[in-house]
């Protein structure tokens, strides 16, 4: 991986990774995204606090509808309860994580519509 210069552009691209999905913190669905290099999580709640079953279905049906939005667009997720978990290829360029963060977005924002009825 290092003589082919794999880790080195990981090294590059992975902080633009995390800048650019971070910027999903201006969508009111997103609560949190943490991550390194290229692995990251990102966090969705409607605001729901604590750990009781209507929380916990709420968040199951965050994680569905974010998924299935984002398939539907073309970007593959592993949603975790409420949580879009990633981490892409470490070829992945800058054009193509812009790609993947609008793709994210667009899939957040499809399902917090249908979530808070304005889909319908």
């Amino acid at each position: 991986m290092e003589s082919n210069g794999l880790l080195e552009h990981v090294r590059d691209v992975g902080p633009y990774f995390q800048e650019r999905l971070r910027e999903l913190l201006d969508l009111p669905l997103v609560a949190e995204v943490r991550g390194v290099g290229l692995m990251a999580a990102v966090e969705c709640s409607l605001g729901g606090v604590g750990a009781d079953d209507a929380v916990l279905s709420q968040d199951y049906e965050i994680g569905r509808l974010v998924d299935r939005h984002c398939q539907r667009l073309g970007l593959l997720v592993r949603p975790l309860i409420n949580t879009c978990v990633m981490s892409p290829p470490l070829v992945i360029d800058r054009a193509q994580i812009d790609q993947l963060v609008s793709m994210l977005r667009q899939g957040i924002e499809l399902a917090t519509k249908e979530l808070t009825g304005a889909g319908r």
